[in-house]
């Protein structure tokens, strides 16, 4: 055999090897994690879905509820407008929060959880003209239980007609959240319909 065509033959195999190699790690960037939501591909208990019952008090600052106000949750409006009345919070609410009063609550948001150790954040605002809005977060981790409470009071306070395009400081905080009650069952038919975060 000519030695001219085996060091042919050799360099022909070695690149039939090498390409699809190479090829397929030019395809890897290195992470099984999806650039869009954060899902980890076959991971079989994933995405998983924490349910969310909202209760928020949105009242001026001596207390008095303020009806007709608009509620956004991850930036998103909801269609309902908080109630010029507290109610107070009763049976299907955790025992520790019971006759806790709120102006302003909801069953239909959830958030998705797409790998292990996945935390989802939000803000919860409210606010209605004349008055400056006010805000919380919420902080959810792939730990928490299925069913989820969240409550908060946000205080709006009286805009001037003519005032500065500054907003009055406000504490950066978060809202309380707790685990639904062992014996907590979700009525059927009230299955939330907002899903936040990247599906």
């Amino acid at each position: 055999m000519n030695i001219q065509t085996g060091k042919t033959r050799w360099l022909v195999i070695t690149a039939l090897v090498w390409i699809p190699i190479l090829i397929t790690l030019g395809g890897c960037d290195g992470t099984d994690i999806d650039d869009d939501d954060g899902y980890v591909s076959g991971h079989p208990a994933y995405p998983q879905y924490k349910n969310l019952t909202i209760a928020l008090r949105v009242v001026d600052p001596a207390g008095r509820p303020i009806g007709d106000a608009s509620v956004w949750v991850d930036g998103r409006e909801d269609t309902r407008k908080t109630k010029s009345w507290l109610q107070t919070l009763g049976q299907g609410w955790p025992r520790t929060w019971r006759n806790w009063r709120a102006n302003w609550t909801s069953d239909r948001y959830r958030v998705v959880m797409n790998y292990p150790g996945d935390v989802d954040e939000f803000t919860i605002a409210a606010g209605k003209k004349g008055y400056w809005s006010d805000e919380t977060r919420v902080r959810i981790s792939d730990r928490e239980p299925d069913e989820i409470f969240v409550r908060d009071v946000l205080v709006l306070e009286p805009r001037p007609t003519i005032y500065s395009a500054q907003a009055p400081d406000k504490p950066d905080r978060e809202a309380e959240i707790v685990g639904a009650d062992p014996d907590f069952v979700r009525e059927k038919g009230r299955e939330p319909q907002i899903t936040i975060g990247d599906e």
